[in-house]
């Protein structure tokens, strides 16, 4: 009976995650939200901050005017998580170790930022804690 009632409750919860035009940076990292919760991630400041797209990014901070500028420092762009993840200069010896681990594992590159976040958790999470945000 309280398996039905979590199915029910998770099937809900995904009908809604859904049709939600919330969320939408978290969404394209966890799309589903069964396997999301089977994760167990180690939701840390950085962890979180690049799958919401809130926090200490620049654009964020922009957006409620905190930062007179959404820039980031490497300057191709505003500071958003997909800048660090996928263009950020500054991150490019990161970058560059989580591409060998993804191919080495036999994954390929660039991949979708729900494959990064599901398939390749591990070293997706050592790269996001490997970023000194409040730095850049």
């Amino acid at each position: 009976m309280i398996k039905v009632i979590q199915e029910k409750g998770e099937l809900q919860w995904q009908q809604e995650w859904n049709v939600s035009t919330k969320g939408e940076t978290t969404k394209s990292f966890f799309p589903d939200v069964g396997e999301y919760k089977s994760k167990r991630l180690q939701m840390g400041i950085n962890f979180s901050t690049i799958v919401t797209g809130h926090g200490t990014l620049r654009s964020y901070h922009h957006r409620f005017k905190i930062k007179d500028d959404p820039e980031c420092v490497c300057r191709m762009g505003p500071q958003t998580t997909d800048d660090l993840i996928w263009e950020c200069a500054q991150l490019l010896k990161q970058r560059e170790t989580l591409k060998n681990r993804i191919r080495k594992a036999g994954g390929n590159w660039p991949l979708s930022n729900s494959d990064l976040a599901n398939n390749y958790t591990k070293w997706f999470q050592i790269f996001v804690n490997s970023i000194n945000i409040d730095t850049l």
